[in-house]
Order: structure tokens, then sequence, then C-alpha cells
């Protein structure tokens, strides 16, 4: 029987022996029955399914926006390595499945398509931007700098992220357009003192404006914390935006600059609810305790 676990030939066997061949395999397939076991092959204890033709990855790309698509965690060191298979196509199909957290990653990437600056640009989050108008590999048109320049108007970080940058002359005239009227010609100089490195004026002329002694402030301004910096901008009727800006040329031109870490920022920026009268008051108690 075809169906039994066993075969041999039994053509050349004496014909008793082929009977009691016979027999004895319909024995046991009787007894395999009654036992309710079946001689049938079974099936594997585990299939794999047949994957859907859309499911199907036929190249190195596919593969690589497959595992890039992972949570953020896992999927980093491919969004930030140099890979072939990272191309333009694959980086926009990227944008598309992907959230806020991938986005800030792609934007962060160096020499990125225009197609794809783009669409990250369209997803209007300010952090993507924030992160995009932070990348000194990437260019932008004008289109770009005036979706900056409308952002900036609304957010604060985004101001100074485009006031920071070193190019964007297009958004920086739209931000200084809108914002320029509203700042006196004494808080336009503090600001030009800062950019033109001359840190000593800045101090000089920051005491002279709020009355305070000048050695003091500069000691106070010179320390690790950025909070001095950011009460004296404050009492000077500043908001936290060119609060950032001068920071960040600070630290650009200075080694021994304030420092304000993701986890110090909260506390940090908290002095900008402060009144002017209030930010100065503290700023000069700081002082006098640095005597």
């Amino acid at each position: 029987m075809s169906a039994l676990p066993f075969a041999f030939s039994t053509e050349s066997a004496p014909a008793e022996t082929r009977l009691t061949v016979a027999r004895t395999a319909e024995a046991a397939a009787r007894d395999f029955r009654n036992a309710g076991l079946s001689l049938v092959a079974r099936k594997p204890l585990y299939e794999v399914p047949e994957l859907p033709v859309g499911e199907l990855i036929r190249s190195d790309e596919e593969l690589v926006v497959r595992l890039c698509r992972l949570p953020v965690d896992l999927a980093a060191p491919l969004l930030r390595a140099s890979l072939p298979a990272l191309t333009p196509q694959a980086l926009l199909a990227l944008v598309t499945a992907t959230g806020e957290a991938h986005h800030r990653l792609i934007a962060a990437r160096p020499g990125l398509d225009w197609r794809v600056i783009k669409a990250l640009i369209r997803t209007q989050n300010d952090s993507v931007m924030a992160a995009l108008i932070g990348n000194p590999a990437l260019s932008f048109d004008e289109e770009d700098q005036l979706g900056f320049a409308r952002r900036a108007l609304e957010n604060a970080d985004i101001r100074a992220a485009v006031l920071a940058h070193e190019g964007l002359a297009v958004a920086k005239s739209q931000v200084r357009l809108h914002h320029g009227a509203d700042m006196g010609h004494s808080n336009l100089k503090l600001i030009a003192l800062v950019r033109g490195g001359e840190a000593a004026g800045f101090v000089r002329e920051m005491a002279r404006r709020l009355k305070l002694d000048t050695p003091g402030l500069g000691r106070v301004l010179a320390s690790e914390s950025a909070v001095p910096l950011a009460l004296a901008v404050c009492a000077a009727g500043l908001d936290r935006v060119v609060f950032l800006h001068i920071l960040s040329v600070w630290q650009g031109a200075y080694e021994a600059a304030p420092q304000m870490t993701d986890g110090q920022r909260p506390l940090v920026l908290s002095v900008f609810g402060l009144t002017a009268a209030d930010a100065r008051r503290r700023l000069a108690l700081l002082i006098d305790q640095a005597h």
C-alpha cells in the first residue's frame, strides 16, 4: 500500500512470503486506523504564510525604507548613516510614512534634495523646521525662506534660529521688517555689539542702560549659567527670541560662554515671565552676591 510509512519490493519473494507481508501490512494499517492515527503525511508544525505581492521586498532601497520605518530608537542609526539606498525617493517615502521624530533626523542629514526639504517644510512642524534651519549643510531658496519667516512671526524658537543662521537673508529681512520697528535704537545697538564680537562694549552698554556696576555685571555674565544673561536681556526690555540669538552668538565667539542645556532651558526661559523691573532687581542681587 502506498500510504504505508515503509516500502520495499516483494517481487522476487516466494508467494507465501508475499502473502504474509500483505497481511502484515493490512493489519498494521488497521491498527493505525483503530488507534485514531493516520498514515497520511502530517502538515508541518510551522507554516510560513505567503506575503502579499505588495509586501515583498524587491530592492535594497525598499529594505532600507522598511527598516527606517521602525520606531525611531531603532531607525536612528540608519537615518543618520550615509547609505546609497536612502535616495530622495526613499526619503520622500519616509516623510510620508513617518512622524515628527523621524522627520527631525531626516532634516539633519547633509545634502538633502530640494524635494525632501520642501516635503519637510510642508509638515508645518516647528521642531522639524528648526532642525532644517539648524542644518549648516543645507541651502534654501526664496520660497523656503519666506515660509521660515511666516513661522518665525508666530514661533520664538524659529525666529531665534533664523536670526542665528549665517545666511537666510530673505527670511531675516522679513523678520526684521515686522519686529525691528518695535525695537529701540539702543536695543539694536546691544545686538550689534554682540554680533560684532564686542563683549566688553555689550557689558558697558547694558550696565549703562540698567544703571548697574559694569565690572560686577561683567563677572556674572561670564559665569557658566545663562540666567544672568537672560535677566539682563529681559531687564533691557528684549524678549526671549533676542536672548536666544544673543546667546548663540556669544557661545560662538567665546569659549567660556554661558551654557544652557535642554534640561536648563525651561528654567532659563522662565525669566521672560518677569517684568523688566523684577529682572533688573534679581540681576542686581546676583551682582551683590558675586562680590
